[in-house]
């Protein structure tokens, strides 16, 4: 991974990143969830992030409604959840978070 200017593979990086958020102590309350590239344009997973202490609390392995729904549900503290525009999300979110408030982003504007 040397577009970070890091000497560490990619495993490496997300081994460290689901090891300091096993360690989160309370549950999260404002979350904001997004697709990221395992492999460029071709593999996404989802990362999921506690907006309010500013942590990486999750990655999942994919970017598919199942796999969101089910940690959402598995997450029933979760009061808002910042997201982007995309639809895989958003029908995440209905199904496995009805008591959240849903928060997107702003479309994107073409110069």
């Amino acid at each position: 991974m040397h577009r970070l200017g890091l000497g560490v593979s990619d495993d490496t990086v997300l081994r460290q990143l689901k090891k300091c958020a096993q360690g989160t102590a309370e549950p999260p309350t404002v979350i904001g969830i997004d697709d990221w590239s395992w492999r460029k344009s071709q593999t996404y997973g989802t990362i999921i992030v506690d907006l309010e202490r500013r942590v990486v609390i999750d990655i999942l392995e994919d970017r598919d409604v199942v796999t969101c729904t089910n940690w959402l549900k598995r997450h029933p503290e979760v009061e808002v959840i910042s997201r982007d525009r995309c639809g895989l999300y958003a029908q995440a979110a209905r199904q496995g978070a009805r008591q959240a408030e849903q928060v997107a982003d702003r479309l994107s504007r073409s110069p």
